[in-house]
């Protein structure tokens, strides 16, 4: 009877959880142009290449791009991820683009300028008399002015509709952690 006990398996006991999975990626971020240029001009030509004819849902679990520092305007690691954008179409001079082009929207909004706003900035004109100060329209035009967060979400918003969503991915702004202005921001890849 001792022996029949000896040759079954132990019981199973969840001690360690099961390795979490993550791409093999590429670190760009040394290689990164840090040529000052307006996101979106001229748009990306991923943005009118046609999607490759069969791509497959859900081929890969989400994955995270971190932040390189707190604030939005440091920009994201310029990570590739080898292997699995490279079926959907997405090249990696087109993923560099888009990263580099996070933070240079955020560093704009952080100035008041907007990458993909759809109103001119007006130069006030110079008015002679009681109301001569350059101060004209700076109350009307501060009401359009973005956040770095609203400004990096309306980016990937326009990326995910002109790019990714069409050759199966989406990816969304996420706060790391805390909800507070200081928390690290993080980007989630999904293939949808």
């Amino acid at each position: 009877m001792s022996t029949e006990r000896e040759d079954l398996p132990p019981p199973y006991t969840p001690t360690t959880a099961p390795p979490i999975w993550e791409p093999h990626f590429i670190d760009l971020s040394q290689h990164s142009s840090l040529v000052i240029r307006k996101p979106l001009d001229p748009p990306p030509g991923c943005f009118s290449t046609p999607s490759p004819p069969r791509v497959k849902s859900n081929d890969f679990p989400p994955f995270r791009i971190p932040c390189a520092g707190n604030n939005l305007a440091d920009g994201f690691r310029i990570l590739y991820p080898s292997g699995l954008l490279e079926k959907h179409g997405i090249k990696q001079a087109d993923w560099t683009r888009f990263l580099e082009d996070l933070g240079i929207s955020a560093r704009l909004a952080g100035q008041g300028l907007s990458a993909v706003g759809s109103r001119v900035p007006i130069t006030p004109l110079p008015v002679r008399g009681i109301f001569g100060t350059r101060t004209t329209g700076t109350v009307y035009d501060s009401q359009f002015r973005r956040s770095p967060r609203d400004e990096v979400q309306t980016l990937i918003t326009v990326w995910n509709q002109s790019a990714f969503e069409r050759r199966k991915l989406r990816v969304t702004l996420q706060i790391k952690g805390r909800v507070d202005n200081r928390a690290p921001y993080e980007l989630l890849v999904e293939s949808l």
